[in-house]
């Protein structure tokens, strides 16, 4: 009687693999496509094939962010904020991630918000972000500096 339990929940187990593991390549066939409409700025299309892509794979959180970054080409920033933000539960240390939500929110006036997203990506490594911390947030002492006074 084990043996035969043992063999079902394998089978079940086995099978739902095999499941996720096509849900993944359907996902990722489109998230390819989504890419081929983003470098020709269809973002329209690269938004339908992203969404396509995160039905076959919730856990496509590249997905998610070049759904976001198309949103950001046609100025919808509140609405890519969310897909930004479900791009980091899925990928917390995503640093571009970090950095296009911090784009949205100057461009809705939450500089402060935008100052603490690029922060944070300089910190997970993209260095290319210094440029707008510069131009836009009071750079401050860091607390080591303080600490020393």
């Amino acid at each position: 009687m084990k043996t035969i339990i043992i063999t079902l929940i394998s089978i079940i187990f086995l099978s739902n693999y095999a499941i996720a593991q096509k849900d993944e390549e359907k996902s990722m066939a489109y998230f390819e496509q989504a890419n081929v409409y983003f470098d020709s700025k269809n973002y329209p299309l690269a938004i339908i094939y992203c969404d396509s892509a995160i039905a076959a794979n919730t856990d496509n959180f590249e997905a998610y962010a070049y759904r976001g970054v198309c949103k950001v080409e046609l100025k919808l920033y509140d609405e890519a904020i969310k897909d930004f933000d479900l791009a980091l539960i899925l990928k917390n240390g995503y640093a571009e991630v970090y950095y296009f939500r911090g784009l949205c929110k100057m461009e809705l006036g939450a500089n402060q918000g935008a100052c603490e997203d690029w922060y944070e990506s300089y910190n997970l490594g993209y260095k290319k972000v210094m440029n707008l911390i510069k131009k836009y947030c009071q750079l401050e002492e860091s607390p080591d500096t303080e600490e020393e006074k």
